[in-house]
């Protein structure tokens, strides 16, 4: 029995000797060090704990020997030191210094998950909630505080005035709490002392107000004074300000244009035996430049040529690369064009190369979820597990929880359900109108990815070093790079998706891929993939756009 485990989990120790080997061995990591496009010079580098150093020359170059495992510090007078852990794959960092602010930052000893936010986690359910006012904490600074100590549901942000605004857990994107107080609507709680207050009444489900336009939770409340007979109270104080709306300053995805030299060859060709001629008769010469074949890939794509063609350039560079990154980037093509049997044969080969990867798990597991192969995908789990891996909190413990939990509401035979993983998360929400999984091949990736409401209210995800290093450091540590979003109730209008990029420090461009599941855990559910090339810096690209069309 242990041999066929160890045949079927793909002779994982051997690559791990392989991994070992490779750790132990130094190799020369190379970049620019800039700020604002302009070199710096004498910036020193360090190898942590090692008395290895580099210092970059007048064009901001630098080059150093170090490990995987270990972490490069960048480090120059006035700016904010750079920390960065080397990976198997990396070879090349070009590192963008920032000035130190003078505003003192709050430190967080917890690993915060992608934008500090939960955006559909443990979705609030919950048609009505009845608060008893008596059972409020009197010495809560604000009646919102109050609510918060009292009801879990309740999520309270601060807006750019410090003022207390009101979510509901997992349901961020339907907008803030309306405040209905003395049948007065408000945007924000008139200040209200927690002893006037009669009767409270948190409402989550438009049934209960049909008449109300808004869609929005609501908060009912009565009180002793009877605020509606107040003079001089200022009903628009809004809390929303210009720049939390969007502004139509999304370029979307299909006019943003990449050149590559060496697609020039293509001319203006568009006939698939020519096309074909052409990068057979040019394939040992050009190769090996810096993201050739998925350059190759797209063009003939967007010919719309046979899926032959660009399954066999998917597979010329399978042939030719080892690189995870590149390897992961094949997988997310080959489960677009729906080869789910080759993304397996990928996702395998990454797994060998990075044998303790969370990402390397779950991609493979997920591989298999997509073809149904229910058995394998709770094989790939109980090894991950008996390597002393576990499913946390972290971005890939939260889409995993949920992949596991829909595998085991599925109808499955009893040779299957024996393998039992547990799952400790009854907030996990088990079925959504909408899941969004946002994958990307490189460590490195730094973006924003920007959420719009049918209000056209803007909420904002940011992966990057400067917002959130601790969250960079979990992922690079742990091996993954996902995130997971949830829209538990979709509006008929649109919710848009853009993603701002702010570079990998490679050469090469940035695979994301982007599931979005509908009718989530439903006996509907269906999937789109979409496959994204990504390397302009800076500019906002409107990349999804999703309604309740599509359910």
């Amino acid at each position: 029995m242990i041999k066929k485990i160890l045949l079927v989990l793909f002779l994982i120790p051997i690559s791990v000797l392989a991994q070992i080997n490779e750790a132990n061995t130094q190799k020369t990591i190379s970049g620019f060090i800039t700020h604002n496009n302009k070199p710096i010079e004498n910036v020193t580098i360090l190898v942590d704990k090692t008395i290895r150093y580099a210092v970059s020359n007048e064009k901001g170059f630098y080059s150093i020997k170090a490990k995987p495992g270990e972490v490069l510090s960048y480090n120059y007078v006035d700016f904010d030191e750079v920390k960065v852990l080397i990976e198997d794959v990396t070879q090349t960092l070009n590192i963008n210094l920032q000035l130190k602010s003078t505003i003192t930052d709050i430190k967080h000893d917890k690993v915060i998950q992608l934008g500090e936010s939960s955006f559909g986690e443990n979705a609030s359910n919950f048609k009505a909630i009845k608060v008893d006012p008596k059972k409020l904490n009197p010495n809560a600074t604000s009646l919102t505080r109050a609510l918060e100590e009292k009801i879990p549901d309740i999520l309270v942000r601060l807006n750019d005035y410090g003022e207390e605004i009101i979510y509901l857990r997992g349901k961020e994107l339907n907008g803030p709490a309306v405040w209905e107080i003395d049948d007065v609507i408000f945007d924000i709680p008139y200040p209200i002392f927690i002893s006037e207050v009669k009767e409270l009444l948190i409402i989550n489900n438009k049934e209960f107000y049909p008449n109300l336009e808004v869609t929005n939770p609501l908060i009912k409340v009565t009180t002793s004074i009877d605020y509606k007979k107040l003079k001089n109270l200022d009903y628009n104080n809004y809390y929303f300000i210009d720049s939390d709306y969007y502004s139509s300053d999304a370029k979307k995805y299909k006019d943003i244009k990449i050149k590559y030299p060496f697609l020039d060859k293509f001319g203006k060709v568009s006939k698939e035996d020519e096309l074909l001629t052409i990068y057979e008769k040019n394939y040992a010469l050009d190769k090996n430049y810096t993201n050739y074949h998925l350059a190759v890939f797209n063009h003939f794509k967007n010919k719309k040529v046979d899926k032959s063609m660009l399954i066999k350039v998917l597979s010329d560079f399978n042939k030719f690369t080892n690189n995870p990154e590149d390897l992961k980037a094949i997988a997310y093509n080959y489960q677009k064009l729906n080869e789910g049997n080759s993304a397996v044969e990928v996702y395998k080969r990454i797994l060998k190369l990075r044998p303790y990867n969370r990402q390397s798990f779950r991609d493979l597991a997920n591989a298999y979820y997509e073809q149904k192969n229910y058995n394998n995908f709770l094989k790939t789990y109980n090894f991950y597990l008996q390597k002393g891996l576990k499913i946390d909190v972290t971005d890939i413990g939260e889409i995993m929880s949920s992949e596991i939990m829909s595998v085991y509401n599925t109808e499955l035979d009893e040779a299957i359900t024996n393998q039992k993983i547990k799952i400790s998360n009854p907030l996990k929400s088990e079925e959504s109108d909408v899941r969004i999984i946002i994958e990307w091949n490189v460590s490195e990736a730094e973006f924003i990815v920007e959420l719009v409401n049918p209000k056209l209210e803007r909420f904002t995800l940011q992966n990057t070093y400067s917002h959130n290093p601790a969250l960079i450091a979990d992922q690079k540590e742990k091996g993954y790079h996902s995130k997971e979003l949830v829209i538990n109730s979709i509006n008929p209008r649109n919710h848009l998706l853009n993603l701002t990029y702010l570079g990998n420090k490679q050469y090469k461009p940035t695979y994301f891929k982007f599931t979005t599941y509908y009718n989530w855990g439903r006996s509907n559910q269906r999937k789109k993939i979409e496959v994204f090339e990504i390397s302009q810096k800076n500019k906002k690209v409107q990349l999804l756009k999703i309604n309740h069309k599509n359910l």
